[in-house]
């Protein structure tokens, strides 16, 4: 499957899922940011085709266009109950509840290829 910035999930979306108590991985991003749109863009498609190995979807979503810019309160929120912002923020929601910071399953910056896999593997492995 190939990820494209302009498919990335909606707060609709996400929140819905949390609400569910779905299992996936949310990879917060900012528009604005460099290292989510320039380095960890390219690696997105093999991430997201590890985690589907393993049975987890990919779920993007954008919560700031411009730097500390929220698209709308209702992102501000969802970034604080993930874990708040730093961009790309990655992380494993488990029956509908975020990972905490400090689980090792909620992490910033993880961008390249082999970080990313490496990841998608322990994301799996916490399931």
């Amino acid at each position: 499957m190939s990820i494209d910035l302009s498919s990335r999930a909606t707060l609709t979306d996400v929140e819905a899922r949390l609400a569910a108590g779905d299992n996936f991985v949310l990879n917060q991003i900012a528009e604005w940011c460099p290292d989510c749109t320039v380095r960890q863009h390219p690696a997105l498609a093999a991430f997201d085709a590890a985690l589907a190995r393993g049975g987890l979807p990919l779920v993007t979503v954008c919560v700031q266009k411009a730097r500390d810019v929220y698209l709308s309160d209702a992102h501000a929120q969802l970034s604080e109950r993930i874990g708040g912002a730093g961009y790309p923020r990655t992380l494993l929601v488990r029956n509908g509840q975020p990972a905490s910071r400090d689980s090792g399953l909620n992490r910033v910056e993880v961008m390249s290829e082999p970080e990313l896999i490496a990841y998608a593997e322990a994301l799996i492995a916490a399931l």
